[in-house]
Formats: C-alpha cells, structure tokens, sequence
C-alpha cells in the first residue's frame, strides 16, 4: 500500500507539473505571441485540470492514507479504483477542453470526475462511521462540500447543452462551483489533513474545540457563498446572515490560529524549519484571505475587488497557490515515503518564491490600476515568474524518489 501511495502522490506532482506548464503557456500568450492554441481553452484546461488532477487527487490520496492508518484491516480497493477513475477523467478534461473548450466531451469527463467526489463521500461515510479523530469532520465536510459545487457544474452543463444562457446566472453558477471548491472541499480537506499531521506528532486539538473551529467555518464557507456574488442586486435582508457568516469564519479562523501558537514549542521540537516556515506562510496566505473576505462586506471593497481582474486572479491564486497547494507540496516532499532530498527541498523554496513573487506582481498590477498606471513589463515579469514556479516544479518531480520497502 505503501509503494501505490507514494506512486499516487509523486504522479500528482507530475500533474502539477502540467498545470505549471499551463500558466507558462497563458502568460507568454499575454505577454509575447504564441499562434497556437485558444487562450480561453487553455485556461480552462488550466482551471479543471488543477482542481481535479492535481488537488483533488492529492487530498483523495491523503484520506485514503489516513484510513489506512487508522483502520489498517480495510480494504482500499474501492478508493484505488476511485483514483484511478479520478486520474482518468482529469487527463480527459485537460485534453478535452484544450482543444475544443465547453463541449460535450470535456462536459462528460467533468461529469465522471463528479461522479468519483460523490462515490468518494459514500465509501468514506461508510468506513469511517468507527472511526473517532479529529480529522474526521474535516475529511467529512470537504467531500461534502467537493459534491455540493457540483450544482453549479449541472446548472452550467445545462446551459451548455440548452444554449440558454444568461450571463447573471452562468457568473453565479461558475462562483458557487468555485467558492464551495477552494473555500470548502480544498481548504477544509488540507485542514484535516494539517490536524492529523500534528496528533502524529503529540499536538492533539480537543473534541469540543475541535468542533467549535469545524461547525464555525462549515456554517461560514456555506452561507458566505454570498460573498461571491455581492455584485448581483440582492435584497438588503441578505447581508446580515453574510455579515454574521463573515464573522464566523474569522472567529474560527483565529481559534485554529491560538491553537498552532499554543502548541508551537512542540511543533518545534518534531517539525524541521522549513515545515515550520512553510505552515507560517500558508498560515499567512490563510490569514489575509480571510481578511479580505471579514472586509468584502464592506461594498466599496466588494466594487473594487470584482472589478478588477488582476485582483481576482491575485486573490484566487492566494488561495490555490500560496495556501492549499503549497501545503500540499510540503506535505508530498516531507512525507516520510519519500527519501529526504536536499534538491527536492529546494524546488520547495523556490516554489515558494516563484508563488511570493505572482501575488506581489498581480497585487500591484491591480492596485496600479485603480489610477489606470500600467507597470512597466509586468506581463513579461509574470512570464518568468512562471517558469521559475514550472522550474521548482520539476526539480520536486525529479528528486522525490520513494524509499525502498
């Protein structure tokens, strides 16, 4: 079991590897010519290929891991198959949609990726109901909330397939796909993840605290849904459950802050530095997105971050990038079926660099744009930026070499 997780882990580096490689293509299409290939093809081949085969397969890898863990007699077949079907279908939303965008084909692989986040939540529910950790409600409302998005992925298959579409609802479909992804399954999933990572090494989060920081950012990421589409006429009355919503997932948020800080002479004496560093600078990521979202109930700051682009993109790769991804591979590189790799750890840091650099770039592209100011060569410096994110990429990819059973 051992040996296929290590595979699985390392060839979702690869994948990582392609969506890097992805970003390298769309910058150099900005900022020079490249005749090949339709931009809006290529991003969302980009989009999908990231949420399905690189995160989503990581953390699907990671449960199936933790239940061997803490139920060492089950079978794992059926999650083995479940991931293979995962890989399968990513692979086809990455071709389908780079060659022809939305079109049945693309909409069917997505459709079978779909069906393996609903078959991943039933199996789950089902082997775990023995099981009692902390990571467990974590793992639990991240696959929920990985097959709640769906619904936005039906509603715009359907518009798709009616060519019915009205731009309000297609925009707010798109957002709940996206908020219920990166605000619920993802980051919900790397927290259960970050829980269990901790109680291996003694720092254990107890039941009733543990479900105080859950059902506050559940009930959080689930209402502040609406956060995404503020830019919609919504009635008055609707604010104040966001407003409260808001509220909730930064008193979560601090809560799980005190906890890390609480136990951090521990974390010290088990973790090396650079995991340390590594946790403070996701911390950090974690920390301003949810800042950003306490001050979006603010509408002049709502106006201002969906109305320009660069501040969107900023934003969600502050998210995926700077927080989830770079925890995932941190998680990948120190794990300990992997041998210790002085180049693999630093393909980390400059990983972490190359991501450091993006949010600078695109922060003040899009601050500089209040005012209309364009920054000099700012595409082409994001074009470098890429490849040194596609170059740390490939130094992990190269250099995590599983240890021999």
């Amino acid at each position: 079991m051992n040996k296929k997780i290590a595979f699985g882990l390392k060839f979702s580096i690869f994948n990582l590897f392609l969506v890097a490689l992805l970003g390298v293509i769309m910058r150099y299409k900005i900022a020079f010519s490249f005749p090949f290939l339709s931009q809006k093809h290529i991003q969302e081949s980009h989009y999908h290929f990231a949420f399905y085969g690189w995160i989503a397969s990581c953390i699907y890898i990671f449960i199936a891991e933790y239940l061997h863990k803490t139920k060492p007699k089950l079978n794992l077949k059926k999650y083995q198959n479940l991931i293979l079907v995962n890989f399968l279908a990513s692979y086809g939303i990455l071709f389908s949609f780079l060659v022809g965008g939305h079109s049945w084909y693309s909409s069917a692989f997505s459709f079978v990726a779909i069906l393996v986040g609903f078959g991943f939540l039933f199996v789950f529910i089902k082997d775990s109901k023995s099981i009692k950790s902390a990571s467990k409600p974590w793992f639990l409302g991240g696959l929920f909330f990985g097959v709640f998005s769906s619904l936005g992925v039906f509603a715009l298959i359907y518009m798709m397939m009616t060519k019915h579409i009205l731009q309000d609802i297609y925009l707010g479909t798109s957002y709940f796909f996206l908020h219920f992804q990166y605000n619920g399954f993802f980051l919900f999933g790397c927290i259960g993840l970050l829980i269990y990572s901790l109680k291996e090494i003694g720092v254990e989060l107890k039941p009733k605290e543990n479900r105080q920081i859950f059902w506050l950012l559940f009930i959080g990421c689930f209402v502040g849904f609406g956060l995404s589409i503020l830019w919609a006429k919504l009635p008055l009355w609707f604010f104040v459950p966001l407003v409260i919503a808001t509220f909730m997932q930064t008193f979560g948020a601090v809560k799980l802050f005190q906890f890390i800080r609480i136990n951090w002479s521990k974390i010290t004496i088990s973790w090396t530095p650079l995991q340390r560093w590594v946790l403070i600078y996701v911390g950090f990521a974690f920390g301003v997105k949810t800042l950003l979202q306490l001050a979006s109930n603010i509408p002049e700051v709502s106006q201002f971050a969906f109305g320009f682009r660069n501040i969107v993109i900023a934003y969600l790769h502050l998210i995926l990038l700077m927080c989830i991804s770079t925890f995932l591979v941190n998680q990948i590189v120190t794990h300990p079926y992997f041998k210790t790799s002085k180049l693999a750890l630093n393909g980390l840091k400059l990983f972490m660099i190359g991501i450091f650099l993006n949010e600078l770039i695109l922060g003040l592209m899009g601050v500089f744009s209040i005012k209309y100011i364009a920054i000099p060569h700012a595409h082409e410096a994001l074009v470098y930026v890429s490849g040194l994110i596609l170059l740390a990429v490939a130094l992990i990819y190269i250099r995590l070499i599983p240890k021999k059973v």
